[in-house]
């Protein structure tokens, strides 16, 4: 149809998410996020664990919703989670709780066993465990980063994350990975993607395993297709404008094959590119997210 070949183009921040779905069994809803630039905000979510059912369509995604909120001295100084564990599929909580890790090691340059469990590798974690890797989160930052931060004289230091389903079918389950961090300075940092695991086995899918070999090649051309008209520009164009940005030379020289593929995942919209801060645009664009439609 037509309106498959139109470029669709997404920014995201942690403030907001692309694909957001009722729970408790009403019907899901489909919606396109407007990035706002960083929106740093103290949230309101303090100590909620309640089971929520996520229906798409008729596929349901059992989840324990965790919320944990704490702050020291003043609303400049705070962490918070909202997360929903996967009540059936332990691989993908381990997955949340790598995530959770990373931002939190990203405050420190030592290397940091902050929970009760190693999350060097993806495990497999049950709800309840969930509950655990977020009281020990949060008990950390409390303790030890914004002690240190304060004792650093940094006006302030803050880490807000958010992961939640958005989308399933029998095969798959996409989930939104979303991040604020602060430490001082004049910005701070957001993350967002969206990331689809096997129902079954729980495995985070990429590119080569979620796209079909047969299709990479098209899918490839039609998303830099996207990004270019999106700049205004053909692909051409488009690859001698990032390629100068980014410095590339020689070898790195990013081509049409070599286009970095940072984040891939699948919606009922299609397959959902999400690139991190500064990897393919400067920092005022955000987390630029494409869509590129599925054919039929």
């Amino acid at each position: 149809m037509k309106n498959n070949i139109l470029p669709i183009v997404l920014t995201a921040s942690v403030a907001t998410f692309a694909f957001i779905a009722s729970s408790c069994g009403s019907k899901s809803e489909n919606r396109i996020v407007e990035y706002d630039g960083e929106q740093f905000f103290k949230p309101t979510m303090h100590n909620i664990v309640a089971d929520t059912v996520f229906d798409y369509d008729g596929t349901k995604i059992e989840t324990t919703r965790i919320s944990r909120y704490d702050s020291i001295d003043d609303s400049n100084n705070f962490v918070s989670l909202n997360i929903y564990a996967d009540i059936t599929n332990g691989k993908i909580n381990g997955a949340i709780a790598k995530y959770i890790e990373e931002a939190v090691n990203a405050f420190s340059t030592d290397t940091i066993v902050s929970h009760e469990i190693s999350v060097d590798t993806v495990l497999s974690i049950d709800a309840a465990r969930m509950v655990n890797v977020a009281d020990s989160t949060i008990s950390y930052f409390t303790t030890h980063i914004i002690p240190q931060a304060l004792s650093d004289s940094v006006v302030a230091v803050n880490l807000a994350i958010d992961v939640k389903p958005v989308w399933a079918n029998s095969d798959y389950v996409t989930y939104s990975m979303s991040s604020q961090a602060y430490y001082g300075g004049a910005h701070g940092d957001d993350d967002f993607y969206l990331q689809t695991f096997d129902a079954k086995s729980g495995s985070p899918m990429g590119f080569y395993n979620l796209v079909p070999a047969s299709q990479q090649d098209a899918v490839r051309h039609k998303l830099l297709d996207i990004i270019s008209r999106s700049h205004d520009m053909n692909i051409e164009k488009y690859l001698e404008s990032v390629n100068e940005w980014a410095a590339n030379e020689g070898a790195d020289v990013w081509t049409e094959k070599t286009f970095p593929i940072a984040h891939v995942a699948l919606t009922n919209q299609g397959y959902i590119f999400s690139y991190p801060k500064y990897t393919i645009a400067p920092g005022s664009a955000g987390c630029p997210v494409y869509v590129v439609p599925v054919k039929n």
